[in-house]
Formats: C-alpha cells, structure tokens, sequence
C-alpha cells in the first residue's frame, strides 16, 4: 500500500508525463506478468526516436488516483470509473502511432492486455479508434504509396510513348521494304516492255 507522500509523487510524477505527452493509451493489464510489463517499456523505448526533452514509458496507476492524475495534466474528461481490472498507461510526446502499434502488438500477442481508450491527436479516443490507428501502416509506407501512385500514371505513359515509337519503326522499316520491292517490280516491268522477243 502506497503512503500519502508515495500517492503524491506518482500523482505529480505521472501528472507532469501525461502533461507533456500528445499520445496516451489507458490498457488492461491483468494477467501480465512484471517481465512483460518491463517488455512492454523496453519496447516503447526502442520503437521511438526521440529529440531532446520527449518522453515515452508505460506505468501502472491505481484507478483511485486516475482523476487526481488526469487533472494534473490538464486532460480531464475521461471516464473509467466503471472499470474493474488493473489500469496501466502510456504515453508519448511523439510518434503516437507508433505507441499504438506497440501497445496493439502486445495485446495482441500476450492475450492478457486489453486496451481501454486513450487520448490521441488533440481528443479522447476509444479502443476501436486505437487498434485502426495502430493497424495503419507506417508513415514510410503510406508516403512509398503514395509516391507509386503518382507514378503508376507517368510510366504507364512512357510505355504507351515507347511502344508507340516501337511501332512506328516497324510501320517504317515495312515501308521501306514495300517501297524497295516496289521499285524492283517496276524496274523488271519497265525492262520487259523494252525487251526485245
């Protein structure tokens, strides 16, 4: 059992985190065990990149200080008073997509982790809205996507400009053979008509 002075802390601590954090997913951590909650920090930690002064991590809260927690952020608002299990969050002050596809990963593979709702760009979201986000693809991605297709358009045209071009050399050299063999024929008639029988 935390002391008042411990309970204070992590209100404050946690507080100031989710302050300066633009991605917050609230989970279910019930089952886990304290190796895969430290797996699950270790993660976060690797998958984002931050610059000087950003913040990610993953703490466990106790339900009764979850309004104290969430006022001190300024992020009021959202309600999980109904709920029974553990409660646990991460956060991010960057990259909240890649939060969540860390967070859906390990629901999704450990069984034991459910995600409850979190706050990300600029509004409260729930777990559906969570899972889609973390299920689109990565920034990298979309962006090669997008680039193939403008493309798709351009060198669809440079092949039909370049078997166009093809053609017109066969249509060409085809004359050009007509046009030689048509000359011998009318050569071999113009000798005939001055031949002598």
């Amino acid at each position: 059992m935390l002391s008042k002075e411990q309970k204070k802390k992590l209100v404050l601590e946690v507080g100031a985190a989710l302050k300066n954090s633009s991605s917050i997913i609230f989970t279910d951590f019930a089952g886990l065990t304290m190796a895969e909650i430290t797996s699950i920090r270790k993660e976060l930690k690797k998958q984002h990149v931050l610059s000087p002064g950003g913040s990610v991590g993953y703490k466990v809260i106790k339900k009764s200080l979850l309004d104290l927690i969430l006022m001190a952020s300024d992020k009021t608002g959202l309600d999980l008073t109904g709920h029974k299990g553990s409660l646990a969050v991460a956060y991010s002050s960057e990259n909240g997509a890649a939060m969540a596809k860390t967070i859906n990963s390990f629901a999704s593979s450990t069984k034991k982790l459910n995600i409850l709702g979190g706050f990300l760009m600029g509004g409260w979201i729930d777990a559906q809205k969570v899972v889609f986000l973390a299920k689109l693809p990565s920034r990298e991605i979309l962006l090669t996507q997008i680039v193939q297709l403008l493309m798709s358009p351009i060198s669809g045209l440079a092949r039909v400009l370049d078997g166009i071009s093809k053609k017109e050399k066969v249509v060409k050299s085809n004359n050009t053979n007509t046009r030689m063999e048509t000359n011998d024929t009318n050569e071999e008639k113009l000798l005939a008509s001055f031949a002598i029988d």
